[in-house]
């Protein structure tokens, strides 16, 4: 057998093989106890996931656990299995593994001990088929990632690059240990929370690593804040850098679909890192993931584009501004808290049922 080629520490988990079986065993009747099949889906699902996160601080442990509920949502069980049938024929497991091999290259940790679990998400959720390209993530300290994806077209790349991004938080975690104590993600070493600097800044170091490495792919949230919301939103955002109420953090992350703009917290914090990176040529985003968010942010000399420079006497542009969103799905639920708890602490900072094809048959799951 050809062994895989992942960094030392990292395994890669194709769960969604199981789930999909899961999927099969609830319509057959099999392990129901007399339930709907949807339930006894969902009890078999928090039960394994339940055990599977079983080493994790508890409380993230049970972060995994309702991410990985809401994620996965009410889908339709045929459906399930056969988009489990499609995605295994373009092995998510080998694009996980390859995607690894580079950030190995790039950052080595050969002390990072971690897992990166595959898991369909919600095929119907617009959310995670067009806003996320198919592909979220959320990492579960230093030690576990979960991965959702759906098939959508260049779903792939979308993977590819996620892996890449969450590797970050992986690392950052490492490095500035964390655990949940009143509601708030607070570091273990100074006792101090996560602030809506941190979190901003961590996930622009994880996009700029992702896109030194995948540069054809553009996510969303990098670049969809137009340069009149960004000059508009930041003395706004500037007040509230030390901010640590993690839903206002979530708020300035992903925006309300009101005052703050789709994707705010994300595009600026990413322009930060472009800003320190412009600032400083010698350094890439990986020389970065050491560093604390004040630093960079202090270092970067960062002001939104029409800040610049004096205005000119132009004709005025007018620009399409993103479609305002409401983030009320259980993605962005308190539950769950992917984009908050990733960073250190700084200053302030259907066919019929007999044709179905047999999931644990063609993927050999026991």
């Amino acid at each position: 057998m050809t062994s895989r080629r992942t960094p030392r520490g990292t395994t890669v988990v194709p769960a969604y093989r199981l789930v999909g079986h899961f999927a099969e065993q609830a319509l057959s009747g099999t392990a129901t106890e007399g339930r709907e099949p949807i339930e006894a889906f969902h009890t078999r699902l928090s039960t394994y996931m339940g055990r599977l996160l079983a080493g994790l601080d508890p409380s993230l442990a049970e972060i995994g656990r309702r991410w990985a509920i809401s994620q996965v949502g009410d889908p339709d069980l045929d459906s399930l299995i056969r988009a489990t049938l499609a995605a295994d024929k373009s092995s998510p497991r080998t694009v996980v593994e390859s995607a690894l091999v580079r950030c190995g290259e790039m950052l080595p940790r050969p002390d990072l001990s971690a897992r990166f679990v595959l898991l369909l998400g919600d095929g119907e959720s617009r959310i995670l088929t067009q806003l996320m390209q198919g592909v979220s993530g959320v990492s579960l300290g230093s030690q576990t990632t979960l991965l959702f994806f759906w098939p959508v077209p260049h779903w792939g790349q979308a993977l590819a690059y996620t892996t890449c991004h969450e590797y970050i938080h992986l690392v950052r975690n490492y490095l500035f240990p964390r655990s949940m104590i009143g509601g708030r993600m607070v570091y273990m070493k100074s006792q101090e929370p996560d602030t809506l600097l941190d979190a901003m800044l961590a996930e622009g170091i994880a996009d700029a690593f992702a896109t030194e490495l995948y540069p054809d792919h553009q996510p969303r949230w990098t670049n969809e804040l137009s340069p009149e919301d960004e000059v508009a939103i930041w003395p706004q955002v500037k007040r509230r850098l030390a901010l640590t109420e993690p839903s206002e953090i979530r708020r300035y992350l992903f925006g309300d679909g009101d005052r703050v703009p789709t994707w705010t917290g994300h595009a600026i914090g990413y322009a930060i890192v472009r800003a320190y990176l412009s600032c400083h040529p010698q350094a890439k985003p990986a020389s970065l993931v050491g560093l604390a968010s004040a630093a960079i942010y202090e270092e970067s000399g960062y002001a939104p584009p029409s800040a610049e420079a004096p205005a000119i006497e132009k004709p005025p542009v007018v620009q399409k501004l993103p479609v305002a969103l409401s983030f009320s799905q259980p993605w962005f639920s308190p539950d769950c808290q992917r984009r908050n708890m990733t960073e250190p602490k700084t200053i302030p900072r259907s066919s019929g049922h007999n044709s179905r094809p047999r999931v644990h048959e063609a993927l050999h799951v026991p």
